[in-house]
């Protein structure tokens, strides 16, 4: 299973949309994919279709159950990946078909409290763990990561084989880039040896001047951090938050749009196809 990080500490790059497309495109190309969702915003969840109100529910909804319904929830409502790293569920039991070829976990909203939960001695392997159980089921593993430099996102580097990075060409597009790859560099000397940038993707691109003088500035500095950036750009397209907001993925919706045909592009660069 190779795993894939998509990771940056500015939002607003388009990482759940990036994260999603790839395991789409993969899956129908015929690679079995698992997408986890670890942003405990859940957007990558709620795009694919997901009821968070019946699969992450608030405490006080589940307080307010019966004992009856309390016991189904609890076999039947797939667990989290907050559980799975708590040590609460196994991760087979978070695992949710939701397309041919393409499973999903949900990441759960108390992940935003995970720095403060997971405190014990090797806290940044609980993930690399986990999926020791599953290495063997999928050919990809796309993590969608939150913004925030802590410990889920510590868990995911550890286990992930490589990193994309999205960046949208603007003003403050570099912003915290160096600090990203000061912890990605941090991740690799202490728990995860074979971890790599494997590339920045740019996102959000528009025919304008100022954006080509910003792809200029992306690459120069992809060049001091002695990594690459991706042939293919994505283009701003409204096609995308249409998608998402049908509850869609974007080849479903719209597979003749320009943000569609990008991603495509992408997928093959980044698989090595011509």
């Amino acid at each position: 299973m190779r795993i894939i990080a998509f990771s940056n500490q500015k939002g607003g790059v388009a990482k759940t949309t990036s994260s999603y497309a790839m395991a789409v495109g993969l899956s129908k190309r015929g690679y079995k994919v698992l997408v986890v969702d670890a942003d405990p915003q859940e957007n990558l969840s709620m795009t694919a279709g997901i009821d968070l109100n019946e699969v992450d529910p608030d405490p006080e909804d589940i307080e307010a159950l019966t004992p009856e319904q309390r016991e189904y929830f609890e076999k039947n409502v797939p667990a989290k990946l907050f559980e799975v790293m708590a040590g609460d569920k196994d991760i087979n039991k978070a695992i949710i078909p939701i397309a041919e070829n393409l499973d999903l976990i949900v990441g759960g909203i108390d992940l935003a409290s995970a720095d403060m939960t997971f405190s014990m001695l090797g806290r940044e392997k609980l993930i690399k763990e986990a999926f020791s159980k599953i290495k063997k089921e999928y050919d990809f593993c796309i993590f969608d990561c939150s913004p925030a430099l802590g410990v889920v996102l510590m868990n995911i580097l550890t286990v992930a084989d490589e990193v994309i990075i999205p960046l949208e060409p603007g003003a403050f597009s570099l912003q915290g880039l160096s600090r990203l790859y000061k912890f990605i560099g941090q991740i690799h000397d202490f728990t995860n040896d074979k971890l790599k940038v494997d590339g920045i993707l740019v996102t959000k691109v528009r025919n304008t001047a100022n954006a080509k003088i910003w792809i200029n500035d992306i690459e120069e500095k992809a060049e001091l951090l002695k990594t690459s950036v991706y042939k293919s750009k994505i283009r701003l397209n409204v096609s995308v938050e249409e998608a998402q907001t049908m509850k869609m993925d974007l080849f479903e919706y719209a597979g003749g749009s320009s943000a569609a045909r990008d991603y495509d592009d992408f997928i093959d660069e980044f698989l090595g196809e011509e």
